[in-house]
């Protein structure tokens, strides 16, 4: 009986310790299921300094590199469940583009596509990494062609995710209120928040309402940087990609979702038209964070394409 009621006992405790924890600490809640996550990933985080810069990034596996970039507003731990599938055969590196995550910028540096692609190209040379995959997911997958074009003898091949930069033939409200000179990514408040998620999810997930918080405040204390950040990525205006698609020579992958909301599906005509050889596919029933909301489908496709870049590989031109 003794031992019963100690049993209850400690589990009262727990359960009330829990409760704190999560109603009025939820970031470290975040932090442990994001460390979970990295585990299962095969990830682990490092940091380096880059030209004044401090770069954090997730890296695990072994084989050859890919390299992930995440979008706008997100951060490495983007690419976490697409990672799990991919270190058995891969090196994947995944870092928090300066300005996001935990990549903090500076006052008196330029953060658009091209700054942000040499950028890149800095980090990677200080990892030792010279031939390498490469692939992003909106932003980074914008980040990513703009790499592929300054430097076609490092990437042996590219992936792109949903990303901006050449004009639709269909357009969304959101590319309107962009040439309006509005920024409909920064959030403000609870309408904001819920707003982009129902933007970028084709199911939106259904996020209790002390992580939510904690998830919004971190966004709050970013705005002022990320307005700035938001305003220097999109200088070159749409279309911006357009020229240097005939320049990519890389095998190219296009991946897209059906209910994309904020950069309409046929985009993917566009890549692939301009893009010799490239393969795409739009996937039902996926919105605009792919590797969120279907990161199965993305990563299944994502190797088959590898494989086939190795199968041309071994064959030769």
């Amino acid at each position: 009986m003794r031992l019963g009621r100690l049993l209850l006992v400690v589990i009262a405790v727990l359960f009330v310790c829990f409760a704190v924890v999560y109603f009025l600490f939820p970031e470290l809640i975040l932090e442990a299921m994001t460390a979970s996550a990295r585990r299962t990933a095969g990830l682990e985080r490092f940091e380096i300094n880059v030209e004044a810069h401090r770069i954090v990034y997730l890296e695990g596996g072994a084989g050859e590199p890919v390299v992930l970039l995440h979008g706008f507003g997100a951060s490495k731990d983007l690419w976490n469940a697409v990672a799990a599938r991919l270190t058995p055969q891969y090196r994947v590196i995944a870092p928090d583009i300066p300005g996001f995550g935990e990549s903090p910028a500076l006052d008196d540096a330029r953060y658009d596509v091209e700054s942000q692609a040499r950028r890149l190209r800095a980090f990677l040379e200080a990892l030792d990494i010279d031939e390498h995959h490469i692939g992003g997911s909106s932003m980074g997958g914008l980040i990513a062609v703009v790499y592929t074009a300054l430097y076609p003898d490092a990437v042996r091949s590219l992936l792109i995710g949903a990303a901006p930069g050449v004009r639709s033939p269909e357009r969304t409200e959101i590319d309107r209120a962009v040439e309006r000179g509005e920024n409909p990514l920064l959030i403000r408040n609870e309408e904001d928040f819920d707003r982009i998620i129902r933007l970028i999810f084709s199911r939106p997930p259904s996020i209790p309402g002390p992580m939510k918080r904690a998830m919004m405040r971190t966004a709050i204390r970013n705005r002022a940087i990320h307005a700035r950040l938001f305003d220097e990525l999109t200088q070159s205006g749409f279309g911006a990609l357009e020229p240097l698609l005939p320049e990519v020579e890389a095998p190219t992958l296009v991946l897209w979702g059906a209910d994309d909301r904020l950069v309409h599906p046929s985009s993917v005509a566009v890549f692939t038209r301009e893009i010799r050889g490239a393969e795409s596919e739009i996937f039902e029933a996926c919105g605009h964070a792919l590797p969120r909301d279907c990161p199965d489908l993305l990563v299944d496709r994502y190797l088959t394409f590898l494989s086939g870049v190795h199968t041309r590989a071994r064959r030769g031109p």
